[in-house]
């Protein structure tokens, strides 16, 4: 039930009084009071008067807001404690002051223990504000990128980094040291301690997560690559699905009967999987490499590996798929799409679109091809072209249809089986009985590009997930 509506000009934040009389309405420009039942405007003004302040941090007690907020000054940094009292005339009025030596960064503030902290691309520097003691000095260039946080009871510090990560330090009376890294399993917005200090709250465009301080994953392999999306192929027989990141060196053969799993390095960027006839094949670097995999028997070690590689007589482009008998290559050149036989060494033919191919995708027999299109008005085509081989034409019958909003790739590609996806974000796989399974949020994938099915397999490969995520469907 809608009690009041109140009209705001700007985005921010909700702070409720403790005794839920007034509402204050906190942004980059101000604070705006109002009173609870009436909505009426009780008080406003600046928190930052100019761009030498920052806020670092707002609490509720007892009788009314404080707000923690820095500004440059010439002998340093000082950050002044402010209290909110709307009856007040002014409102605002600092309460305490500490003069610090001058830092840069993201501010953020801990009334509890009155440490400050500064998050650059240089690190992070926490301070005594009471004495100016330097509590940590963490250097890491590039590395961290959001606003720092203290926890409620003042006992942790964390701040968010690359590959969603989310950085903990604690509080001891030595200073401050490492307590754990947590990692997001999608892409990381923001995040928000718990009341009681033992969980960290995230969220994105994908949803939310819970990760709790005491129970995260182990350590990360050492190894960590930067992709730009992920890559999946399965064994004919099922046995095997052979995983690894475009443009990354590694790839991890899962046995999909025991759930046992082994990586190897190739030492080669790949840029696309297959696997035929029980060989996983690869394409990186101009070059094809295959990698014999003996069904039924362990994988071989990285050390005893036994790769071959063909050299490719032409310069591939940016989007590069095998067939899947590993017979013909289709990449693009900016506009236009080439196919390229492998046994005779040559382009075959090549067919330019108006727009940018996002996806191409060979049909199980190699007889069509289709790809995705991205047009000048920011929509999608699907085109399919029914291939010739052994002919001067290499393509006939091209077929070009403009996708209306919530396509996704399986309705594209007519596949032999009944699974499907429904809608543009992958919120539902259907079968012929209705819903069989709603994906959680930080699953789902934009327009299907990033899913891929295979009998009763489906792969999530979108770029917010660290690892593709499989998926098996009993008949």
């Amino acid at each position: 039930m809608v009690i009041k509506e109140i009209p705001t000009w700007n985005l921010g934040e909700i702070v409720f009084s403790k005794d839920q009389g007034t509402i204050t309405f906190v942004t980059r420009s101000g604070f705006h009071t109002y009173d609870r039942l009436s909505g009426e405007l009780v008080c406003e003004g600046k928190l930052l008067p100019s761009s030498n302040h920052q806020l670092g941090a707002h609490w509720v007690d007892e009788t009314s807001i404080l707000f923690a907020i820095s500004s440059k000054t010439e002998k340093g940094l000082m950050i002044d404690i402010q209290e909110l009292q709307p009856t007040s005339d002014p409102p605002l009025n600092v309460v305490k002051s500490f003069l610090v030596p001058s830092q840069v960064g993201q501010f953020s503030f801990s009334l509890v223990s009155f440490h400050a902290a500064f998050v650059s691309d240089k690190g992070v520097v926490i301070l005594d504000a009471q004495d100016s003691k330097v509590l940590l000095q963490s250097k890491g260039p590039g590395q961290y990128y959001s606003t720092g946080h203290f926890s409620y009871d003042g006992h942790f510090f964390a701040c968010g980094a690359e590959s969603n990560e989310i950085y903990v330090w604690e509080n001891t009376p030595t200073g401050y040291v490492s307590k754990s890294d947590l990692r997001a399993r999608s892409s990381l917005d923001g995040f928000s301690w718990s009341p009681t200090s033992n969980s960290i709250l995230c969220w994105s465009r994908s949803g939310i997560q819970l990760l709790q301080l005491d129970n995260y994953p182990g350590p990360m392999s050492p190894v960590q690559e930067h992709y730009a999306g992920h890559l999946v192929a399965y064994s004919a027989d099922w046995t095997y699905a052979i995983t690894g990141c475009c443009w990354g060196t590694i790839i991890t053969v899962l046995d999909l009967s025991n759930g046992t799993q082994q990586s190897i390095d190739t030492g080669v960027q790949i840029v696309d999987i297959k696997i035929t006839n029980n060989t996983i094949f690869m394409i990186g670097e101009n070059q094809l490499i295959n990698l014999h995999l003996e069904t039924g028997e362990q994988v071989n070690s990285a050390c005893a590996a036994r790769m071959e590689s063909m050299a490719l007589h032409v310069h591939l482009g940016s989007k590069v798929v095998l067939s899947d008998d590993c017979s013909q290559i289709a990449f693009t050149i900016q506009r236009t799409i080439f196919l390229y036989d492998v046994k005779a060494q040559k382009v075959l033919g090549d067919l330019t679109v108006d727009g940018y191919i996002v996806h191409i995708q060979f049909s199980p027999d190699g007889s069509q091809m289709g790809f995705i299109v991205q047009i000048n008005s920011g929509g999608y085509e699907s085109c399919h072209v029914e291939l010739e081989r052994g002919k001067d034409l290499w393509y006939t019958n091209v077929t070009i249809t403009y996708l209306a909003h919530g396509w996704s790739l399986d309705s594209l590609f007519q596949s032999p089986y009944e699974h499907h996806i429904l809608g543009g974000w992958s919120e539902w796989v259907l079968d012929s009985r209705g819903n069989v399974l709603w994906l959680p949020i930080t699953w789902r994938t934009c327009y299907g590009l990033d899913t891929r099915w295979n009998g009763n397999f489906l792969a999530l490969m979108g770029e917010q997930h660290p690892e593709p995520i499989i998926i098996e469907f009993k008949p």
